[in-house]
């Protein structure tokens, strides 16, 4: 049974959810609909590329993962680890991947997606259509100030824990375990001197810097909500510096 899984920003209990599947249900046999996250805010593929990168894809499967962020009237087709991404041309697909300069990259339009998800099921590439003029952006990094990263928010989750665009390998680069010290922005009495490993490093109700699974910085708060308590907004930062 090939699996589509589904990212948007229609958000939760949205009429659209349920004609999407509706869609997909009288267009392809023998699919398994798994709901990813309908809760990504209006056209934030910052957002949406984080949750992509979330994704943990098996090569063995057969997975189309179709994302429906804003409203291009065109569709990006992309196959990474055998299986198929459908992208809006909005340049979320290079916050994604590392695009080679000579990958197959395919366009279909809106009109035509569930007649080329089917064609995708049945391995069936033959009528797919390279794309001219594709969208890219770039991933806002951290910025490096002297002996200091400054990196922002990128997510925040159900639960309030927070994740920013600082990955584990550029932080391992910069600073020396418990030789630094880092600061929400407007948040004065808050400071962190070490990153932890697990929740219960701390007590509860205690903030903490950690690392995602996939390597995200995250602020948490060990049986609380971060994201209320220290009242992160979209473009919240968190400064670090050597000492």
């Amino acid at each position: 049974m090939a699996i589509i899984q589904l990212i948007s920003d229609f958000q939760s209990g949205s009429y659209k959810i349920g004609l999407l599947h509706s869609q997909l249900r009288q267009s392809t046999k023998d699919i398994d609909i798994i709901d990813i996250s309908h809760n990504i805010r209006l056209q934030n593929i910052v957002e949406a590329a984080f949750v992509i990168n979330q994704l943990e894809i098996d090569e063995n499967q057969n997975i189309i993962t179709l994302i429906k962020i804003g409203s291009e009237g065109k569709n990006i087709i992309y196959k990474n680890k055998n299986n198929w991404f459908i992208f809006p041309n909005n340049g979320l697909l290079s916050l994604v991947f590392e695009i080679g300069k000579n990958e197959a990259i395919y366009v279909c339009e809106n009109s035509e997606l569930m007649a080329t998800i089917n064609q995708l099921l049945r391995n069936d590439m033959s009528r797919l259509i390279r794309i001219e003029n594709m969208v890219f952006r770039t991933q806002k990094r951290p910025m490096e100030i002297e002996n200091m990263l400054v990196c922002e928010r990128i997510y925040t989750d159900p639960h309030g824990n927070c994740y920013f665009n600082l990955n584990k390998s550029q932080f391992d680069q910069t600073f020396e375990i418990g030789r630094f010290t880092a600061k929400i922005q407007f948040v004065r009495d808050a400071k962190f001197y070490e990153i932890h490993a697990d929740y219960n490093d701390v007590g509860q109700g205690v903030a903490l810097l950690m690392f995602s699974k996939t390597g995200f910085l995250k602020l948490a708060i060990n049986q609380g909500n971060a994201s209320q308590l220290f009242r992160i907004k979209e473009n919240t930062q968190i400064s670090i510096s050597k000492i």
